[in-house]
Formats: structure tokens, C-alpha cells, sequence
């Protein structure tokens, strides 16, 4: 709905004038960055880590249209790959608008898509070649020293605890291989010469 799509980039402008006012990203070399100043984390759940962290402002928003608030307040275990708010920000307008349009459908698989049953810390991810998901469709994991990336987004803030499992964010949006976007922008899919639909099988990352 149009309504959902309004009050999502409502929330996107608020979490980049944070940005500015300078709130800064990760610093190194690429490698994960692991948090472990935060304990009281460990007495929230991931949805309300989440809602409390300010670079997660537009994925919690989004689990809140989707009606998928409430599944990480479950008992879990759950290990979400949250994009921030940057992340979002580099989705073309016109596939973010189709994903609010069918929050219940595509918004909600894409979103099923960033959460694994289950605790995977950094060190258990790593040492897997795939992670299982909510959604179905296992995400690819490639781990190169100590930067680790998940079908192809890096993981920029590792290990961040929560009563009910554990969030790393992430720099990118992934998208299931089954979820179908209209061919509205080539950096977001490729488009074949006689598709009228497409399967979007990369990340967004603008």
C-alpha cells in the first residue's frame, strides 16, 4: 500500500539526517567489526534491539508493515543479517515502492530471507558455506580472513547480542532468488531481451 511505501521513506529521511549529524559506520581495514559493549541487549529481544538501534531504523520499520514485528519476540533462537538504514537508501525507488505494495508477500519473504533459525556468532558463520533461512532459500556465506560476506553483503558490525538470538548488520539488501520485481531499473536486475518479469537472484546495492 501507498500508505506503507509514505511512512517507510519518512523513516529512511529520519535515520539519514542521523547520519549526518554524525552517527558514523564501522571503521578498519573491511574485517568484522564484533560488539560487545552493548550487555543490555542480552535482556531485549532482536526485535527490540532492533527498534532501539539507530541504524536498523528502516528494517524494523519494514518487519512492522510486513506484520513480522512479533516473530522476533518469540523464544528464537534467531540470527538475523540486518541491513542498516544505508543499505535501504541505495534501494532504486521503484523496487522499494513494488515491495511495499505486497507487504504481506514479497516484502515479508525478503525480509524471512535475512533471519536463520537458530544462534550463528561470526565464528559459527564463517565456518559454514551456507546458512539456512526463515524464508526457505539458504544464503551463500564467503569468509576471507576476517571479512565474512553473505550472498555477497558484508558484514559490517558483527555479534550484536540479544536475549532471543544474536544481529549482525549487514550493507546491502538481499533478495531471494523466488521473489519476481517488474524490470523497472537495470541496477536491480538483469533484463533479458523477451522477460516482461524478472528474477532479481543479487543483492541491491544501488
Amino acid at each position: 500500500m501507498r500508505t506503507n511505501y509514505t511512512l517507510f521513506i519518512s523513516v529512511l529521511a529520519i535515520g539519514a539526517a542521523v547520519l549526518i549529524c554524525g552517527c558514523t559506520g564501522p571503521q578498519g581495514d573491511g574485517g568484522l567489526n564484533r560488539t560487545n559493549e552493548t550487555p543490555v541487549g542480552e535482556n531485549l529481544t532482536v526485535g527490540e534491539v532492533l527498534a532501539r538501534d539507530g541504524n536498523f531504523s528502516a528494517f524494523a520499520q519494514a518487519l512492522d508493515t510486513a506484520g513480522l514485528g512479533g516473530t522476533l519476540a518469540g523464544p528464537g533462537p534467531y540470527t538475523v543479517f540486518a541491513p542498516t538504514d544505508e543499505a535501504f537508501s541505495r534501494i532504486p525507488e521503484t523496487a522499494m515502492a513494488e515491495l511495499f505494495d505486497d507487504p504481506k508477500g514479497i516484502l515479508a519473504e525478503t525480509l524471512l530471507y535475512h533471519m536463520a533459525p537458530g544462534r550463528y556468532t561470526a565464528a559459527g558463520i564463517a565456518a559454514n558455506d551456507t546458512v539456512p533461512t526463515v524464508q526457505g532459500s539458504p544464503i551463500a556465506v564467503d569468509a576471507a580472513g576476517e571479512s565474512v560476506t553473505v550472498n555477497g553483503a558484508r558484514v559490517i558490525r558483527a555479534d550484536i547480542p540479544a536475549a532471543n538470538g544474536v544481529i549482525h548488520a549487514i550493507d546491502a539488501v538481499m533478495i531471494p532468488p523466488d521473489v519476481i520485481l517488474l524490470p523497472a531499473d537495470e541496477t536491480v536486475a538483469n533484463v533479458t531481451e523477451n522477460e516482461t518479469a524478472v528474477n532479481v537472484t543479487e543483492n541491491v546495492t544501488g
